[in-house]
């Protein structure tokens, strides 16, 4: 029955929501009873074509849900790219234009793919990969010079999330007692994303395959949670100790800087970049672990992390970057991960920025 899901859900949005820090926000939540709430589908990576929608079976809707009484988002389509993406997204309108929210997510996925399954081109459940995140760009396709379908956001690549979209799990199913039958899955996320010109911002859930079939799948009972957040910036020490959690290094050594000592929070974190050849300091012996990270600095630690790809600077006006960075900021301009307005001097980079940025190049 549909109110045991919701049970479920409610369970899960009360765990997100209820805490004193959380309390005062903002939140809606879509159940779809009554219509598909004003969400868009959209698919991408696959070839455009006449008649190719129907090669890859694309199917979307507002659906009777396959396991209890209500409604629900459908999604369906067969993987012959071996890279399919489907999903809904869905305005969000009413923010305070260019303002910074930090977003609470949670929703419902319905899917009867076993667990422990073997698949053509990957596993049905374990290669199709859940994703969601809160987009300042209106989620569209464009049609890429090699006639595919592509998202003009950063959504990454099956197993791997992007700076607009983050990996949340897959599809298999979490109980094994009835095979081939729909169970609920919970999935919940944070994200940081800024508001446009016009106060609006868009949510994006869907999967991204890499399993060369059929895959269907239903989505239900989203919750949304917003609150404002300063766009501050970013200290050197932080900004490194971010990338140290996420990289989960094997070993790092200690920082040979002056004034990262012993007790300092950030000192394994600085030490496994300086062994890395991420970060040289200062020249002085000082690494500045407090001083806020500029984007020149921020775009050199990300161009050697990605392992200094070969970049042509091409017509970039580079004369105001310094000379040191220059090879790196065209870099980061080419891959979008700054833009020129960005390059006004040696300006300190904000954390939103930043973590776009390092989840771009992960």
């Amino acid at each position: 029955m549909k109110s045991m899901k919701w049970v479920c859900a409610a369970l899960l949005a009360a765990a997100l929501l209820s805490s004193a820090a959380y309390a005062a926000k903002p939140a809606v939540t879509f159940d779809f009873e009554k219509d598909n709430a004003g969400f868009t589908p959209i698919f991408a990576d696959y070839p455009a074509g006449d008649g190719v929608d129907d090669f890859y079976e694309l199917k979307y809707g507002w659906a009777d849900l396959p396991m209890e009484d209500g409604k629900g988002l459908f999604l369906s389509g067969n993987n012959h790219s071996d890279d399919l993406f489907m999903g809904y997204y869905k305005e969000l309108s009413g923010l305070e234009p260019g303002q910074l929210y930090e977003f609470h997510v949670t929703f419902q996925l319905a899917t009867n793919v076993d667990g422990g399954m073997i698949g053509v081109g990957g596993s049905p459940g374990a290669s199709v990969f859940v994703k969601g995140g809160v987009t300042t760009a209106q989620p569209r396709r464009t049609m890429d010079e090699l006639g595919q379908y592509r998202l003009n956001i950063d959504k990454g690549n099956q197993a791997v999330g992007g700076c607009d979209l983050l990996v949340l799990g897959d599809l298999e199913k979490e109980e094994t007692a009835r095979p081939g039958e729909y169970e609920w899955k919970a999935f919940a996320f944070t994200m940081l994303a800024k508001a446009d010109a016009e106060g609006r911002a868009y949510l994006l859930l869907g999967t991204d395959s890499g399993f060369e079939a059929a895959s269907s799948y239903y989505l239900d009972d989203i919750t949304l949670a917003w609150e404002e957040k300063a766009d501050r910036f970013i200290t050197r020490a932080a900004a490194i100790q971010r990338m140290y959690d996420d990289a989960r290094p094997a070993a790092y050594q200690a920082p040979a800087f002056s004034d990262v000592g012993g007790d300092h929070p950030c000192r394994d974190a600085i030490g496994w970049a300086e062994e890395a050849g991420l970060v040289a300091g200062y020249g002085s012996g000082c690494f500045g672990p407090e001083d806020r990270l500029t984007v020149e600095q921020a775009m050199v630690i990300l161009h050697r992390y990605a392992g200094r790809p070969a970049v042509d600077n091409g017509d970039i006006d580079l004369s105001h970057v310094s000379p040191w960075a220059r090879g790196s900021v065209a870099w980061g301009l080419q891959k979008g991960l700054i833009s020129e307005n960005d390059l006004t001097g040696p300006e300190p980079i904000s954390e939103y920025a930043f973590d776009r940025a390092w989840r771009a190049v992960q």
